[in-house]
């Protein structure tokens, strides 16, 4: 059998996510289809690392399974540690996989990690930029790092798919995703209630975990925000608000949809523009390289694309085809850091 097939036939709504059985199934899928993309085309030349330990982060439960597949298609060894409280994605990926190997330590297991990074060339760390920093500073291997970055919607008009697409891209993972949307911008108005239909319907295919407190907290200030200074509505379990373009931050709420109406977006990006990861347009193909720069041109961030471009409704469904992760070539660099000096 195949090892995305194998891989397939393991019931997410067994692994604690945390995500209803309907949604953490939608995404285990959706995560798999992407990674049925990559090719072995994309495995560097050369001699590969003998090992990688890969370190997950809690936000979006299937992102190991890209890279802990693309590397054990290249025969390398793969130390999986999975993110707290999701040991049960790790031991998956080790059963379906060859080569792959789930350990599970806390973060402040200082032993086990060194344990692993020791058995290791090289590791692949994703989290918090503290957490990256941490890993480095305590590491007698190269870690190649990825933190937190955000994404944007770019929108001229709403039609239906559109719609869903939005919907969609704010739905899987209950938006917690680096590649998520932290705000639909918008050049043109339009009614907010034209989204209902199409949140309505993502709630009953992929409905909500619960909230946590501070989230709960967050949403309620948001709508209140919005209350005075924008609009809101509301459908399901979802809030739509629109708020002036000086209220965009690079963070998304679960089951929020910030709309952001101006013809400039350049001003309100700018602050963060460092951290923009993926965008999304109507009808774009999906490119880690090509029209970015065109991208940043349009939004008004001159040198300074995004590391992505993709449809609306493909944001967090990225394939493992692409060359480019956050604008690095990720196996190339972890064959190249575990060669010897």
């Amino acid at each position: 059998m195949h090892p995305l097939d194998a891989l397939a036939g393991i019931d997410a709504a067994s692994l604690g996510t945390g995500l209803p059985a309907e949604h953490a199934r939608a995404a285990w899928a959706f995560a798999i289809e992407g990674a049925r993309s990559f090719s072995t085309d994309r495995i560097p030349p050369g001699r590969p690392p003998r090992a990688v330990t890969v370190v997950a982060s809690a936000n979006v439960f299937t992102a190991p399974i890209e890279w802990a597949w693309a590397l054990s298609a290249a025969g390398v060894r793969v130390i999986l540690k999975s993110a707290r409280g999701l040991s049960s994605v790790g031991e998956a990926l080790a059963l379906a996989f060859p080569g792959v190997e789930a350990r599970d330590w806390r973060g402040g297991d200082l032993e086990a990690e060194a344990a692993a990074l020791a058995d290791s060339d090289v590791a692949l760390v994703f989290g918090h930029a503290d957490t990256v920093r941490l890993v480095r500073s305590r590491s007698p291997i190269p870690v190649l790092g990825f933190g937190p970055r955000f994404g944007v919607a770019l929108i001229d008009r709403l039609d239906d798919t559109v719609a869903n697409g939005i919907a969609l891209d704010h739905a899987l993972y209950d938006g917690h995703g680096c590649m998520s949307p932290a705000a639909v911008i918008s050049t043109n108005a339009f009614e907010l209630s034209d989204l209902g239909a199409a949140l309505l319907a993502a709630d009953e295919a992929w409905p909500p975990g619960r909230f946590t407190p501070q989230e709960a907290s967050d949403r309620r200030a948001v709508a209140a925000l919005a209350r005075i200074e924008g609009q809101v509505f509301e459908a399901g379990s979802w809030l739509v608000v629109a708020l002036p373009a000086a209220h965009f931050r690079p963070r998304g709420l679960p089951r929020v949809v910030i709309v952001h109406q101006t013809v400039a977006p350049g001003p309100m990006l700018a602050r963060w523009v460092g951290e923009l990861g993926t965008v999304a347009l109507a009808g774009a193909a999906e490119s880690d390289t090509g029209r970015s720069g065109d991208i940043g041109s349009l939004l008004g961030l001159g040198m300074h694309p995004p590391a992505r471009v993709c449809e609306v409704g493909r944001m967090q469904r990225p394939p493992a085809s692409r060359r480019l992760h956050d604008g690095v070539d990720v196996l190339q660099a972890l064959w190249s850091a575990a060669r010897p000096a």
